[in-house]
C-alpha cells in the first residue's frame, strides 16, 4: 500500500484532500507545516509527497519542496499552485517537483496525477533496484573470474614484484620460477606477462605438464599434422603457435620428459620446431617461463634433466620463499582471501586477532594455496561468524601434504592398498574435523555428511576416534 504525505496550513485543504485519496490508498499522513512535514520524513518512508505551495507563504513552499528533492530524491513532489497561476507552477518546477496541480482541481484530476507518480516512483525504485543487483552480480563475476593477485608487502617479496616488473618490460628472456607448491608461481608467469609492453596484448598459454600425459604433450607443445599417428583424424595447431608473439608458461617444467627435452631446447634457441608428422619448420616468436618445485640441479646430476636445457631455461631465475618465511604477509593473504570468498560464498566471517595470530605463527606446509583452502573450509562448514583461536585446528581441518618419500612409497604398493592407505587417511582427518565441530554429537554429524548413524559410528570406532562430547 502506498504511503503519502499531505502538506497543507489549512484544515479544510488537507481534509479535502484525503477525502479524494482514500480511493488509492488509506496510509495518508498529514502535516500542517514544513517543519511538521519534514519531522514526518525522517519518521516514514513516503511513496509520495502532496503539499501545498503556501506554508502559508510561497517561499516557504519552494523551500521545502527543495528539501524533499535534494534529501530523498526518490519521493515524487506533486505542488497545489493558486488558481492558474502558471508563474508559481514553473517556480515549483525549478525547485524540484515532479508535476503541479492548480487549486481548482476535482477528484478525477487528482486521481489521475497521483496514481501517474505513484507509478513512476515504482518503476524508478525497480530500476534502482536491478541496476544495483546488476552491479553486484557484475562485482561478484569479476571477483570470481578474475584470477588471484599476488598479495604480499614483506622486504622479500616487494623485491621480487620489484624484479617482475622489470622482467616483463625485458620482454625476451627466458625465466625459471622455483619455489615450494602453492608458493604462486603461475601468479608471477602472468604478472611478467601483464607486465609486457608488447606480449600482454597477446596469448598467455599456460600447459600444466604433470597433468598431460607424455604421448600428448608433444602434440599440445608442437602440434601434429593429419594422418601423423593412429587418431590424429585432423591437424592439430600447438600452443607454441598458438602464442606466437605472447608467453607460454610451462607449469612443473621437472616432469618433462627426457626425450622431448631436446625438442624444446632446439626450439629456445631457434624460435623454431617441426609439428609431429611434418617435414616443415615453423617460426613463432613465444617468451618461455617455466615453474618447477624439484631441484633442476639435482635432477640434472641424476642425469634425469638435460644441462644444457636447464642453463637455457634458468637465464632468468626467481625463487618464491614458502609462506613460513614471510609470517607477515598472511594477515593481508586472509583479507584479500576473506574478500574474495564473501562474494563467492555469501557468508560473512570474522577473525579474531588472537585467530590471525594464531594463523600467522603456523608453518604453512601448504603454503599460500593451503591457506586460501583452509579459509574456503571455514567458510563452508563453520557454523557460526566470528572465528575466535579456540576454533582453528590445523592438525585436524587441513590435509597436511606428504612428502616425495611418501608418495613414492605409495606408488611401490598394489592399486588397492593405496587407495586404502590414502581413503584412511582422509577419512580420519575428515572425522576428526566434524567430531571436534559438533563436539561429538553423531547424530548432527551424520546428518551434516550425509552419512547414515550407523555408518559413522562404525568408522569412528575402526579408527579410534574420541566421539563422546
Amino acid at each position: 500500500m502506498s504511503k503519502i504525505l499531505v502538506v497543507d496550513d489549512e484544515q479544510t485543504a488537507r481534509d479535502g484532500l484525503c477525502f479524494f485519496l482514500e480511493s488509492i490508498t488509506k496510509d495518508i499522513h498529514v502535516a500542517e507545516s514544513k517543519e511538521q512535514a519534514e519531522e514526518k520524513l525522517k519518521q516514514h518512508e513516503f511513496d509520495l509527497v502532496i503539499t501545498d505551495l503556501r506554508l502559508p507563504k510561497e517561499e516557504q513552499g519552494l523551500n521545502f519542496t527543495r528539501v524533499v528533492t535534494e534529501k530523498y530524491p526518490m519521493i515524487p513532489v506533486l505542488v497545489v499552485t493558486a488558481f492558474g497561476s502558471l508563474e508559481s507552477a514553473v517556480r515549483a518546477m525549478k525547485a524540484g517537483a515532479e508535476d503541479f496541480i492548480s487549486k481548482d482541481f476535482n477528484q478525477d484530476e487528482i486521481i489521475l496525477k497521483v496514481k501517474r507518480l505513484l507509478e513512476t516512483r515504482n518503476l524508478s525504485l525497480t530500476n534502482k533496484q536491478l541496476t544495483e543487483q546488476v552491479k553486484d552480480l557484475k562485482k561478484r563475476v569479476k571477483n570470481l573470474l578474475e584470477p588471484d593477485e599476488f598479495i604480499g608487502e614483506s622486504p622479500i617479496i616487494k623485491t621480487i614484484l620489484e624484479d617482475v616488473k622489470r622482467i616483463g618490460e625485458d620482454n625476451e628472456s627466458t625465466v625459471l620460477i622455483t619455489g615450494e607448491s602453492g608458493t604462486g608461481k603461475e601468479l608471477i608467469a602472468r604478472l611478467i606477462h601483464a607486465n609486457s609492453p608488447t606480449r600482454s596484448t597477446n596469448k598467455l598459454m599456460i600447459i600444466d605438464i604433470c597433468n598431460i600425459t607424455k604421448s600428448l604433450l608433444e602434440s599440445q607443445l608442437f602440434g601434429h599434422e593429419k594422418g601423423a599417428f593412429t587418431h590424429a583424424v585432423r591437424k592439430h595447431i600447438g600452443q607454441l603457435e598458438r602464442a606466437n608473439k605472447g608467453t607460454v608458461f610451462l607449469d612443473e617444467i621437472g616432469d618433462f620428459p627426457y626425450n622431448l627435452q631436446n625438442k624444446l631446447l632446439r626450439y629456445l634457441q631457434e624460435k623454431t620446431f617441426t609439428p609431429i608428422g611434418s617435414s616443415d619448420s615453423i617460426y613463432s616468436n613465444v617468451r618461455i617461463i617455466a615453474a618447477t618445485n624439484q631441484n633442476l640441479e639435482e635432477m640434472v646430476q641424476k642425469k634425469l634433466f638435460r644441462e644444457d636445457l636447464y642453463y637455457r631455461l634458468n637465464v632468468i631465475p626467481i625463487h618464491l620463499p614458502p609462506l613460513r618465511q614471510r609470517p607477515e604477509d598472511i594477515p593481508l593473504l586472509i583479507q584479500y582471501f576473506q574478500n574474495k570468498l564473501e562474494n563467492e560464498k555469501e557468508k560473512t566471517l570474522t577473525f579474531s586477532e588472537s585467530a590471525i595470530q594464531k594463523m600467522s605463527e603456523y608453518e604453512w606446509p601448504g603454503n599460500v594455496r593451503q591457506l586460501r583452502n583452509f579459509l574456503e573450509r571455514l567458510y563452508v562448514v563453520y557454523p557460526g561468524f566470528e572465528v575466535t583461536a579456540e576454533d582453528l585446528h590445523f592438525e585436524e581441518i587441513s590435509i597436511k601434504s606428504e612428502d616425495n618419500s611418501q608418495q613414492m612409497a605409495l606408488y611401490k604398493l598394489p592399486l588397492k592398498d593405496a587407495r586404502d592407505i590414502v581413503v584412511k587417511n582422509f577419512e580420519t582427518n575428515f572425522l576428526k574435523h566434524y567430531l571436534h565441530l559438533y563436539n561429538g554429537n553423531i547424530t548432527k554429524i551424520a546428518e551434516k555428511i550425509g552419512e547414515s548413524r550407523e555408518n559413522l559410528s562404525r568408522k569412528i570406532k575402526r579408527y579410534q576416534l574420541k566421539s563422546e562430547k
